[in-house]
């Protein structure tokens, strides 16, 4: 007994030493994983790394302030959007985004990304001939709201 209570706490320890930031925000765009969708983040410094969920995908990122003001953020996004009546889409892209009151605070954000998107091969609703696989350049806009 008196093992597992140590083993837990030793465990804990880098937990609240990390003295690390959380943010749960909502959105529309690939950062947020499609349509619509929520981004859930952990906050190091200048940075933050989330994962995001949204209809119809999913997706991991990064991002990291850019200049003095804490407005400006760069970073990166990779995913996957499930298809409905097409074949499932892998993505990647570069992001910028502009927190209106600052990027460790709550707020709106705006921001764009470019990127590629990979779809692989699927047949179409009524049809019987497969679509090939592709692989082809995107660009995003992204609206979200930071709690």
């Amino acid at each position: 007994m008196l093992n597992k209570l140590l083993l837990i706490t030793l465990l804990y320890l880098p937990l609240t030493a990390a003295g690390a930031e959380y943010e749960f925000s909502l959105g529309a765009g690939f950062q947020y994983s499609g349509i619509v969708g929520t981004q859930f983040a952990v906050k190091h410094k200048e940075s933050k790394y989330f994962i995001s969920v949204g209809l119809p995908g999913y997706s991991v990122g990064m991002q990291t302030t850019v200049l003095d003001d804490q407005r400006h953020s760069v970073g990166f996004s990779i995913g996957e959007l499930q298809g409905i009546f097409d074949g499932d889409s892998r993505y990647g892209v570069f992001t910028y985004n502009y927190h209106f009151d600052g990027f460790k605070n709550t707020g709106w954000l705006l921001g764009a990304g470019i990127g590629i998107y990979d779809q692989e091969s699927y047949k179409p609703l009524f049809n019987d001939e497969p679509v090939n696989p592709s692989s082809k350049a995107m660009f995003t806009l992204d609206i979200g709201y930071k709690f």
